[in-house]
């Protein structure tokens, strides 16, 4: 089996707003059908939790690999991209963005193509430089107002880079639920926890929620994302997640926050909001 990146190069790179990849069809036809047609159930990805309308559920790498409950195809998916494999394909991708991105990194965690994986929530730092996680994820149907599931935002800042690997069913018969990468309109410390008014930034790009199409990034708080509104739908929105975390804050998010929005309760609300997001997947 082949990775979603062995096909892709570094001339696939965008610079601009940050450092990202749009591919299509970065896997063989029958394998990404196949994957679709063994997608787990919501019972699974959900681990039997009660769900509402548009939610987001994940099903980790450790779930994946030490459960057992996913077929075969899927387990062997999930395992090459946690691998030191995978891990050297985004470096050999990325590489230069890093570094320019992120100058002191190297002395911080060691030369980029020495890095080592490990698997998040199994491994930790004490034997890998970067934890990777390959989740299986699910938006829930749609049965209530039509809303956006996230909308523009940075992820954590200890993610070295992140992924979206979207499986759009046959039957989906939803409208909306594509990715929107913005860039600044001018100063960055606009920031509510790690939200951003979208009076502040703009859409450089909308990447259609198609099946068989993958969008990976170098984060940094450049890296601005979010979805559009779903539409009603009974189709859960199926999309595989790509994580890379370090044992580093590679920018302060505290730093960029709306003096606005903080007020005089600056304290408690940024510790709140940032605290949130340091528990998000």
């Amino acid at each position: 089996m082949k990775s979603v990146l062995a096909n892709v190069k570094k001339v696939d790179v965008y610079a601009d707003p940050f450092p990202h990849i749009v591919i299509t069809d970065p896997l063989d036809d029958d394998v990404c059908s196949q994957l679709i047609a063994e997608y787990p159930d919501l019972k699974t990805i959900t681990n039997g939790a009660d769900y509402g309308s548009n939610l987001r559920f994940s099903y980790s790498a450790k779930e994946v690999l030490k459960n057992g409950v996913v077929s075969p195809l899927w387990q062997e998916f999930v395992r090459l991209h946690t691998s030191d494999a995978f891990l050297q394909e985004v470096i050999h991708l990325f590489d230069d963005q890093i570094r320019a991105t992120y100058p002191w990194l190297e002395r911080k965690i060691g030369r980029l193509d020495t890095l080592k994986a490990g698997v998040r929530k199994i491994d930790n730092f004490s034997t890998a430089d970067v934890l990777l996680d390959a989740q299986i994820c699910v938006n829930t149907p749609v049965v209530s107002t039509p809303n956006s599931v996230r909308r523009a935002h940075v992820d954590r800042s200890d993610k070295l880079f992140a992924g979206l690997f979207y499986l759009r069913h046959p039957e989906d018969d939803s409208t909306g639920g594509d990715l929107e990468i913005y860039k600044f309109k001018g100063r960055r410390d606009r920031f509510q926890g790690e939200y951003i008014d979208e009076a502040h930034v703009e859409v450089v790009k909308t990447v259609k929620y198609q099946r068989n199409v993958l969008v990976l990034f170098v984060n940094s708080i450049a890296s601005v994302h979010g979805v559009t509104v779903r539409s009603q739908t009974k189709a859960p929105r199926y999309f595989f997640n790509l994580v890379g975390e370090v044992n580093q804050q590679l920018f302060d998010l505290a730093d960029y926050q709306e003096r606005s929005w903080l007020g005089r309760s600056a304290p408690a609300k940024a510790l709140r909001s940032l605290k949130k997001l340091a528990l998000t997947k």
